[in-house]
């Protein structure tokens, strides 16, 4: 099957899924210009009649345990805020649920029939060895979601851990509410809008190329525990093909949470967590802020 330039973007967002705050959207994608000099994931954010600094740190959705680090800066950072912020509100009672209806299709569709034969008997393949179940079953859940399915059976054990989980987890335990830059229904309808014979064309060559996946993964953990985030740049920029979807992906996301960032740090210190990738590059969230008057500095 010939792969054009958006299969090749696509692959950028599979790669990418692993950086995203749910496992079920990928979306942290930009240029290697203007990356941030420091190897660091947590910045503290101070200035503009700040009275107490905030804290942003860049996570990895999906990490082995034998990879997962919190360091003393991290912990230090969270016992002096008093909210924690991440992409989605992760303590909602309802969170599941609304990840669950999100990630079905209109209506419960089942959209087999929208799959070659071809496509069918790879997808069926795969998901029959892997989840013991094939389309039939399976096709009531968009073609992200199904995704997302294939990625989490590329990352080399059978207990990762998350940050996001880590981070709400401290926040209960101090009494710190827990909100989300992003609801649900937004970040599961990213892709509501692409053509449906596009999103499938990923997960069919997503599949394709699947044992190639365990080495990018181990690639991308190597440069995250490296703190570089120029360096996860400079690997994703491997594909250009990613531009035409890069507002989409992440410069209108990014824009769209400054003014709710500086809302949060206006009325108490908070702590945010969010996809290490939003933070780097000339639309990434530390030179917004900076735009906006705020100082925006490493910590390690």
């Amino acid at each position: 099957m010939k792969v054009d330039k958006h299969q090749k973007m696509f692959k950028i967002v599979l790669k990418l899924l692993v950086f995203s705050a749910s496992f079920l959207v990928g979306m942290l994608l930009f240029r290697t210009t203007h990356a941030q000099d420091a190897n660091a994931l947590l910045w503290k954010i101070e200035g503009k009649d700040l009275k107490k600094p905030s804290y942003i740190y860049g996570t990895i959705h999906i990490i082995c345990k034998d990879d997962f680090f919190v360091t003393d800066a991290v912990k230090k950072a969270q016992s002096e805020t008093e909210l924690t912020v991440l992409e989605l509100d992760m303590d909602d009672p309802e969170f599941m649920q609304k990840i669950q209806q999100g990630s079905m299709n209109e209506g419960m569709k089942n959209i087999v029939s929208e799959f070659t034969d071809e496509q069918k008997e790879i997808a069926n393949t795969f998901f029959k060895a892997n989840y013991g179940a094939d389309l039939s079953q399976l096709g009531i859940v968009k073609p992200f979601a199904l995704l997302s399915m294939v990625v989490q059976k590329s990352v080399p054990c059978t207990t990762p851990e998350s940050y996001e989980a880590t981070f709400v987890k401290n926040a209960q335990e101090r009494n710190v509410e827990v909100l989300g830059l992003e609801t649900v229904e937004f970040q599961t309808s990213l892709f509501d809008n692409e053509p449906l014979a596009k999103q499938i064309k990923l997960l069919i060559t997503t599949i394709e190329e699947f044992d190639e996946a365990e080495a990018e993964f181990t690639k991308l953990v190597g440069a995250y525990k490296n703190q570089d985030l120029k360096a996860l740049q400079q690997i994703m920029a491997d594909s250009p093909e990613y531009a035409e979807f890069e507002d989409l992906l992440l410069g209108d996301r990014n824009k769209a949470w400054i003014a709710k960032i500086e809302a949060f740090i206006k009325e108490q210190p908070t702590f945010f967590g969010v996809g290490a990738l939003h933070l780097a590059g000339e639309n990434g969230v530390l030179t917004l802020l900076k735009k906006e008057g705020y100082k925006v500095s490493p910590v390690k």
